[in-house]
């Protein structure tokens, strides 16, 4: 029996062309095959010419070994060279005492090609029972002639003994079989230093854990045929191994995120096993994924969506550049144009109708809407002194009780709010209050008017709804995205759901220490209310130097991290204590590769998509272009 892990032969063969060679051998099969029966009704056999013709024609067709099989080969004394890649071959000739499961997890995940191959020959139970009673008289007998000569224990003839008595037992009782065990690695490198560097690095690994190996020298050809998945063993070097240590050597036991339930991420790079995960299994559901511009996040981010939406999951989406708007009309969501121009209007002045849990006490909703509420005036207003925060805090309860909205009030969200309006009015009649009323005039009756200062005419009726703010003024988009975040979470404490939230962009809101501040609080809070948050940005310097950045990410259990630029990737590499092979991969990988990150697990991920959600979600300018000339021309050919 052989398992081979063989990276390097992977889509060796294009399947059609493996197809049409199956077809082609399956003709000449068939043809053969009738040939034969006609000569069987017919009495007669091969004439010695039809035999040299089938021999002629057989050989002259093209097997897949002729695609498969490398141009040249130079076999040396220590190594083969395959076209120009070399190739050495190590055997494992001592094996520890104990082995731990997943010991070669190591090994496997190494970044580099290789086939690892074990051969597993069973061995009869009654040879070994035999072979065992005669070992463990031989030991008793040691032992007992050690005492009468009142030599001092030997601690190794003991530990032989007990292990000699155990496996006897086993044996008996069926738990335990016995095989013969070999195993071969052959290592691959474009040229002989990359080699002996890999063969150094493998060798320490496995040493590391008593695994010793050595190269097969002056056998390569024998070692290297050894590790194809042809299932032939001519090295035949084989250690004594019971089912426990055996199965402790499984070569494919490299960490994986695959579950029974979840939606799938992409591939494990290490080992192709599918990461199929749910983000709500995890402490709290909230996700970080960065990523410099191009490298896959809106794709992956919006890949997570697709299939959440499946399973039932509330979307909500803050998107600043109107990438989402297609995967929302495709799953018949809801996408609200947030401009100047836009009939659409949020008023920061709401209140949730119900809130759930300890926050539901008398005087508390309207306290944290207050709270709130300074945060988004300090974003329009700038700094404030302490005498103008004191000012304002009195202004806004004097604005919510002009609506009987008061400390005391128990439902307070059963109450029409206040608008920014009426906020400007009492601001206007307040000592101390006209400068800051000036300058929120320009959002109630100056250029800014109309956006924020109206009662809420935006509903979230269906599963996925996108907030669009690509029209917004610069100036206008962290006011915005902070208003936005602020309905949406009344909404959120109003009523349980499995939601997630998506802030693209999010570094809008993490250059200003209120917006960071609010967003940190809703981060901190969510997992009460069955939300994850997903933030999204390529600018890390900016989120991660923010106060808030650090605390948002380590209160986030899922991370994504895709390609990097280099002027980036050290501050991750300390945020996230990244080794240097993981940083190399981060500025090497391909668009939508990268490391996936779930609580205290890693894994190298591909991001894959099918071609219908590819073609739903993508932004790829190019592919954009020919699916709307495609949409198009069938609307051309077909007009009804």
């Amino acid at each position: 029996m052989a398992n081979t892990h063989n990276p390097s032969l992977k889509n060796a063969l294009p399947s059609p062309l493996i197809v049409a060679i199956d077809d082609l051998l399956g003709l000449h099969q068939k043809a053969q095959n009738a040939l034969s029966d006609a000569r069987k009704e017919t009495g007669e056999s091969f004439t010695a010419d039809d035999r040299l013709a089938i021999k002629q024609y057989e050989e002259g067709l093209q097997k897949i070994l002729d695609i498969i099989a490398p141009a040249a080969m130079e076999i040396k004394s220590n190594e083969v060279i395959l076209n120009d890649q070399h190739s050495r071959t190590l055997y494992v000739y001592n094996w520890p005492n104990y082995i731990y499961p997943n010991w070669l997890a190591p090994a496997v995940n190494f970044d580099a090609t290789m086939d690892i191959t074990h051969f597993i020959y069973p061995t009869p139970n009654r040879a070994i029972m035999k072979m065992l009673r005669k070992k463990v008289a031989e030991l008793r007998s040691s032992i007992r002639m050690l005492e009468q000569r009142g030599i001092v224990r030997d601690p190794t003839l003991e530990a032989a003994l007990q292990d000699a008595e155990e496996l006897r037992d086993l044996l008996a009782r069926g738990r335990e079989k016995l095989f013969q065990f070999g195993m071969y690695i052959t290592l691959y490198a474009d040229d002989e230093e990359k080699l002996k560097k890999i063969q150094t690095d493998i060798e320490s690994i496995l040493g590391g854990r008593l695994v010793l190996t050595k190269p097969a020298l002056f056998q390569m050809e024998h070692a290297w045929n050894s590790t194809l998945p042809l299932c032939l063993d001519e090295l035949e070097i084989n250690r004594n191994m019971n089912t426990s240590p055996l199965a402790a050597s499984f070569p494919f036991s490299s960490s994986d995120l695959t579950s029974d339930h979840g939606i799938l991420y992409g591939i494990n790079r290490h080992n192709e096993s599918l990461v199929i995960f749910d983000r709500f299994d995890l402490p709290n559901a909230n996700a970080n994924v960065f990523a410099t511009s191009g490298a896959g996040k809106s794709f992956t981010v919006k890949l997570e969506i697709l299939r959440s939406l499946m399973f039932g999951t509330e979307v909500l989406v803050i998107d600043p550049e109107n990438e989402y708007v297609e995967l929302c009309k495709t799953v018949g969501g809801s996408f609200i144009p947030m401009s100047l121009q836009s009939s659409f209007r949020i008023n920061p002045f709401d209140l949730p109708k119900a809130v759930r849990g300890e926050e539901a006490a008398v005087g508390e909703v309207l306290r944290a809407a207050v709270v709130n509420l300074h945060g988004l005036f300090k974003l329009m207003l700038g700094s404030l002194t302490p005498s103008e925060d004191g000012v304002l805090d009195k202004a806004i309860l004097d604005t919510y009780a002009l609506k009987g909205i008061t400390l005391t009030h128990e439902e307070p969200g059963t109450l029409e709010p206040p608008t920014m309006h009426d906020l400007v009015d009492v601001l206007m009649t307040t000592q101390g209050g006209e400068n800051m009323a000036n300058i929120l005039q320009k959002y109630t009756s100056g250029s800014y008017a109309g956006i924020f200062d109206k009662q809420t005419n935006v509903e979230l009726e269906k599963q996925m709804v996108v907030f669009q703010i690509r029209d917004l003024e610069d100036q206008l988009r962290p006011i915005a995205i902070y208003i936005i975040l602020n309905f949406l979470w009344n909404r959120v404490r109003s009523e349980l759901k499995k939601r997630f939230l998506v802030i693209d962009e999010a570094w809008n809101l993490m250059q200003y220490d209120d917006s960071a501040r609010f967003l940190f609080g809703i981060v901190k809070r969510a997992r009460k209310y069955y939300l994850g948050i997903t933030t999204i940005t390529q600018d890390v310097e900016d989120f991660v130097n923010s106060p808030y950045g650090k605390p948002i990410i380590t209160n986030s259990a899922l991370q994504v991290l895709l390609k990097q630029s280099p002027t980036a990737v050290d501050n991750l590499q300390k945020l996230f204590y990244l080794t240097d092979g993981e940083k190399y991969v981060l500025l090497n990988c391909g668009v939508g590769q990268g490391i996936f990150f779930a609580g205290n697990k890693h894994v190298a991920i591909q991001i894959i998509a099918s071609q219908k959600e590819s073609e739903i979600i993508t932004t790829n300018p190019e592919e954009v272009m020919k699916r709307k000339a495609a949409e198009a021309e069938a609307a051309k050919n077909n007009p009804l």
